[in-house]
């Protein structure tokens, strides 16, 4: 799952409001609890009220260019995805290059296809609430 979407804000605003837990429950989940905070090597968990609970690991963090982490429902394990969030100055503001990938997707091709149609789906909601949130920070 690729997604590339451009926010009205420079890659520090945005920087902010992917890598502080405060920022991302604003629009990635209810919960970001990372107590060692977004860094290379740190765990935490994100959490949707009533819904899921993911267990996270910080595989990369790069200040305004690039974070990466792994997480998967429950403990990190073998079903762990990996995230990817790069991003690039542009004219006026940020390229975001998302990216998630690592899915173990079984059952016929009927059930793959909605299970990769509801991901693009969920990750298409959450960006733009990212975007949204970005730029209305940097007003």
């Amino acid at each position: 799952m690729t997604r590339i979407v451009t926010v009205d804000a420079s890659p520090d605003a945005v920087w902010t409001c992917i890598t502080e837990p405060e920022h991302l429950a604003h629009w990635l989940g209810d919960i970001a609890a990372f107590p060692d905070g977004l860094v290379t090597g740190a765990q935490g968990r994100f959490a949707w009220t009533g819904e899921v609970v993911l267990a996270a690991r910080v595989l990369d963090a790069v200040p305004a260019e690039r974070l990466s982490f792994e997480w998967s429902e429950g403990v990190l394990g073998p079903t762990a995805t990996q995230v990817t969030f790069a991003l690039k100055p542009t004219e006026g503001g940020t390229l975001v290059h998302f990216e998630e990938r690592g899915f173990r997707l079984d059952g016929s091709t009927s059930q793959v296809r909605a299970s990769l149609r509801a991901l693009a789906q969920g990750w298409t909601v959450e960006l733009d609430e990212l975007v949204a949130y970005a730029e209305a920070r940097a007003a």
